[in-house]
Protein backbone atom coordinates (compact mmCIF):
# COMPACT_ATOMS: atom_id res chain seq x y z
CA UNK A 1 0.00 0.00 0.00
CA UNK A 2 1.55 3.30 -0.83
CA UNK A 3 2.39 5.56 1.62
CA UNK A 4 -0.06 8.67 2.43
CA UNK A 5 0.52 11.78 4.87
CA UNK A 6 -2.22 12.95 7.38
CA UNK A 7 -4.91 13.28 5.82
CA UNK A 8 -4.76 11.59 2.28
CA UNK A 9 -6.57 8.58 1.29
CA UNK A 10 -4.59 5.64 1.51
CA UNK A 11 -4.78 3.80 -1.66
CA UNK A 12 -4.26 -0.01 -2.89
CA UNK A 13 -1.97 0.57 -5.94
CA UNK A 14 1.52 1.05 -6.38
CA UNK A 15 2.95 4.63 -6.48
CA UNK A 16 4.78 4.62 -9.61
CA UNK A 17 5.32 8.03 -12.08
CA UNK A 18 2.57 8.86 -13.90
CA UNK A 19 3.33 8.77 -17.81
CA UNK A 20 1.52 11.88 -18.47
CA UNK A 21 3.15 14.11 -16.00
CA UNK A 22 5.22 17.12 -17.09
CA UNK A 23 8.48 17.01 -14.93
CA UNK A 24 8.61 19.45 -12.96
CA UNK A 25 11.71 21.82 -12.96
CA UNK A 26 14.99 21.50 -11.66
CA UNK A 27 15.61 23.07 -8.22
CA UNK A 28 16.66 26.87 -8.25
CA UNK A 29 18.81 27.59 -5.38
CA UNK A 30 17.47 30.81 -4.48
CA UNK A 31 13.70 29.27 -4.75
CA UNK A 32 11.81 29.15 -1.05
CA UNK A 33 12.37 25.71 0.24
CA UNK A 34 15.33 24.72 -2.41
CA UNK A 35 18.09 24.08 0.13
CA UNK A 36 15.64 21.12 1.98
CA UNK A 37 14.35 20.41 -1.30
CA UNK A 38 17.98 19.64 -2.58
CA UNK A 39 18.63 17.25 0.67
CA UNK A 40 15.50 15.63 -0.17
CA UNK A 41 16.42 15.07 -3.24
CA UNK A 42 20.53 13.74 -2.38
CA UNK A 43 18.21 11.19 0.22
CA UNK A 44 16.32 10.20 -2.19
CA UNK A 45 18.51 9.28 -4.68
CA UNK A 46 20.66 7.48 -1.94
CA UNK A 47 17.63 5.74 -0.92
CA UNK A 48 16.29 4.59 -4.32
CA UNK A 49 19.57 3.31 -5.61
CA UNK A 50 20.01 1.20 -2.41
CA UNK A 51 16.87 -0.33 -2.38
CA UNK A 52 15.07 0.15 -5.98
CA UNK A 53 12.25 2.57 -6.60
CA UNK A 54 9.86 -0.28 -5.84
CA UNK A 55 10.74 -1.13 -2.28
CA UNK A 56 12.05 2.31 -0.94
CA UNK A 57 9.13 4.07 0.99
CA UNK A 58 8.91 7.41 2.04
CA UNK A 59 9.38 7.02 5.41
CA UNK A 60 12.78 5.59 4.40
CA UNK A 61 13.63 8.58 2.35
CA UNK A 62 12.13 11.32 5.12
CA UNK A 63 14.68 9.92 7.70
CA UNK A 64 17.54 9.47 5.28
CA UNK A 65 16.76 13.35 5.18
CA UNK A 66 16.68 14.36 8.45
CA UNK A 67 13.06 15.12 7.90
CA UNK A 68 9.63 14.19 9.21
CA UNK A 69 7.23 12.76 6.61
CA UNK A 70 4.91 15.65 7.13
CA UNK A 71 7.61 18.08 5.67
CA UNK A 72 8.33 15.79 3.24
CA UNK A 73 4.55 16.16 1.88
CA UNK A 74 4.79 19.63 1.52
CA UNK A 75 7.66 19.56 -0.85
CA UNK A 76 6.40 16.26 -3.05
CA UNK A 77 3.07 14.97 -3.29
CA UNK A 78 4.25 11.26 -3.93
CA UNK A 79 7.27 9.09 -4.25
CA UNK A 80 6.67 9.13 -7.93
CA UNK A 81 7.08 13.02 -7.91
CA UNK A 82 9.69 12.66 -6.16
CA UNK A 83 11.51 10.00 -8.38
CA UNK A 84 10.59 12.63 -11.41
CA UNK A 85 12.27 15.89 -9.38
CA UNK A 86 15.27 13.40 -9.24
CA UNK A 87 15.29 13.06 -12.86
CA UNK A 88 15.26 17.23 -13.17
CA UNK A 89 17.59 17.47 -10.93
CA UNK A 90 20.01 15.25 -12.85
CA UNK A 91 18.83 16.85 -16.07
CA UNK A 92 19.33 20.42 -14.98
CA UNK A 93 23.32 19.52 -15.12
CA UNK A 94 23.42 18.74 -18.60
CA UNK A 95 24.83 22.29 -19.56
CA UNK A 96 25.92 22.22 -23.47
CA UNK A 97 29.05 24.85 -24.00
CA UNK A 98 28.28 28.10 -25.49
CA UNK A 99 29.95 28.15 -28.97
CA UNK A 100 32.16 31.09 -30.03
CA UNK A 101 31.77 33.58 -32.69
CA UNK A 102 34.62 31.81 -34.64
CA UNK A 103 33.55 28.16 -33.57
CA UNK A 104 33.24 26.00 -36.68
CA UNK A 105 30.54 23.27 -37.24
CA UNK A 106 32.66 20.48 -36.56
CA UNK A 107 34.16 21.75 -33.55
CA UNK A 108 30.38 22.67 -32.37
CA UNK A 109 29.54 19.39 -32.56
CA UNK A 110 32.35 17.62 -31.11
CA UNK A 111 31.86 20.05 -28.10
CA UNK A 112 28.10 18.84 -27.52
CA UNK A 113 28.15 15.34 -28.39
CA UNK A 114 31.47 14.87 -26.28
CA UNK A 115 29.34 17.10 -23.17
CA UNK A 116 26.71 14.44 -23.59
CA UNK A 117 28.61 11.65 -23.69
CA UNK A 118 30.53 12.38 -20.50
CA UNK A 119 26.99 13.07 -19.06
CA UNK A 120 25.52 9.75 -20.07
CA UNK A 121 28.19 7.95 -19.30
CA UNK A 122 29.04 9.31 -15.95
CA UNK A 123 28.55 6.78 -12.85
CA UNK A 124 25.46 8.64 -11.32
CA UNK A 125 23.19 8.33 -14.88
CA UNK A 126 24.64 4.72 -15.59
CA UNK A 127 23.14 4.09 -12.12
CA UNK A 128 19.99 5.62 -12.77
CA UNK A 129 19.52 3.86 -16.27
CA UNK A 130 20.23 0.63 -14.27
CA UNK A 131 17.60 0.95 -12.01
CA UNK A 132 15.17 2.12 -14.14
CA UNK A 133 15.65 -1.54 -15.80
CA UNK A 134 15.55 -3.08 -12.57
CA UNK A 135 12.17 -1.68 -11.81
CA UNK A 136 10.48 -1.96 -14.99
CA UNK A 137 9.45 -5.26 -14.20
CA UNK A 138 7.00 -3.34 -11.62
CA UNK A 139 5.58 -0.86 -13.82
CA UNK A 140 6.37 -0.43 -17.41
CA UNK A 141 5.22 3.22 -17.12
CA UNK A 142 8.52 4.03 -15.13
CA UNK A 143 10.69 2.97 -18.03
CA UNK A 144 8.59 5.49 -20.77
CA UNK A 145 8.78 8.25 -17.55
CA UNK A 146 12.85 8.14 -17.83
CA UNK A 147 13.05 7.58 -20.99
CA UNK A 148 10.75 11.23 -21.48
CA UNK A 149 12.25 12.71 -19.28
CA UNK A 150 15.72 11.96 -19.44
CA UNK A 151 17.64 10.22 -21.67
CA UNK A 152 15.05 11.46 -24.36
CA UNK A 153 15.38 15.47 -22.96
CA UNK A 154 19.17 15.06 -22.98
CA UNK A 155 19.28 14.01 -26.77
CA UNK A 156 17.01 16.51 -27.89
CA UNK A 157 19.38 19.15 -26.59
CA UNK A 158 21.40 17.61 -29.47
CA UNK A 159 18.71 17.91 -31.71
CA UNK A 160 18.52 21.53 -31.08
CA UNK A 161 21.82 22.11 -32.09
CA UNK A 162 21.61 20.17 -35.27
CA UNK A 163 18.50 21.99 -36.17
CA UNK A 164 20.47 25.24 -35.54
CA UNK A 165 23.13 24.56 -37.91
CA UNK A 166 20.17 22.94 -40.41
CA UNK A 167 19.40 26.60 -41.20
CA UNK A 168 23.35 27.79 -41.10
CA UNK A 169 25.06 24.87 -43.30
CA UNK A 170 23.72 23.84 -47.11
CA UNK A 171 25.01 20.60 -46.54
CA UNK A 172 22.73 19.67 -43.54
CA UNK A 173 19.46 21.47 -45.01
CA UNK A 174 18.14 18.81 -46.71
CA UNK A 175 17.87 16.78 -43.05
CA UNK A 176 15.89 15.56 -40.52
CA UNK A 177 17.17 17.68 -37.10
CA UNK A 178 16.11 14.64 -34.73
CA UNK A 179 17.20 11.74 -37.30
CA UNK A 180 20.48 13.16 -37.36
CA UNK A 181 20.86 13.55 -33.97
CA UNK A 182 19.90 9.96 -33.16
CA UNK A 183 22.14 8.86 -35.91
CA UNK A 184 25.08 10.94 -34.62
CA UNK A 185 24.36 9.94 -31.01
CA UNK A 186 24.61 6.44 -32.02
CA UNK A 187 27.63 6.25 -33.79
CA UNK A 188 29.76 8.13 -31.42
CA UNK A 189 27.76 7.41 -28.16
CA UNK A 190 25.96 3.83 -28.67
CA UNK A 191 28.34 1.39 -27.73
CA UNK A 192 30.03 2.85 -25.25
CA UNK A 193 27.19 3.60 -23.25
CA UNK A 194 25.43 0.14 -23.92
CA UNK A 195 28.81 -1.70 -22.74
CA UNK A 196 29.12 0.57 -19.72
CA UNK A 197 25.49 -0.22 -19.11
CA UNK A 198 25.11 -3.75 -19.00
CA UNK A 199 28.63 -4.22 -17.62
CA UNK A 200 30.51 -5.15 -20.91
CA UNK A 201 32.94 -3.10 -20.60
CA UNK A 202 34.84 -0.06 -18.17
CA UNK A 203 34.01 3.36 -18.85
CA UNK A 204 36.04 4.62 -22.20
CA UNK A 205 38.90 6.86 -20.77
CA UNK A 206 38.84 10.27 -21.95
CA UNK A 207 41.11 9.77 -24.60
CA UNK A 208 39.41 6.94 -26.22
CA UNK A 209 35.77 9.20 -25.61
CA UNK A 210 37.37 11.80 -27.77
CA UNK A 211 38.76 10.31 -30.63
CA UNK A 212 35.46 8.46 -31.22
CA UNK A 213 33.22 11.17 -31.09
CA UNK A 214 35.75 13.60 -33.61
CA UNK A 215 35.34 10.41 -35.91
CA UNK A 216 32.26 10.19 -35.75
CA UNK A 217 31.23 13.76 -36.09
CA UNK A 218 34.13 13.52 -39.35
CA UNK A 219 32.09 10.54 -41.09
CA UNK A 220 28.79 12.37 -40.39
CA UNK A 221 29.62 15.60 -41.50
CA UNK A 222 31.30 13.81 -44.64
CA UNK A 223 28.38 11.70 -45.46
CA UNK A 224 26.28 14.72 -45.04
CA UNK A 225 28.07 17.05 -47.52
CA UNK A 226 28.32 13.42 -49.95
CA UNK A 227 24.20 13.90 -49.50
CA UNK A 228 24.50 17.34 -50.38
CA UNK A 229 26.19 16.79 -53.76
CA UNK A 230 24.18 13.87 -55.09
Amino acid sequence: MAEHSAGRKPTTTTTKPRATQAPPPAVQADAPGAPRMAELIAAAEDIFLAKGYHAATMSDVAKAAGMSKKTVYTLVESKADLFVALLAHHHALLKFPEPGPDTSTRDQLVANVLCLARFLLSPEQISLLRLIMAEYTHSPDFGRVFLRSHVTKAKSKLECCLAELVTKHACLTTADPKEMAAMLFGMAIGEFHLGVLVGFRAAPSKQALEKRVRDAVDIFLAGCATRHQA
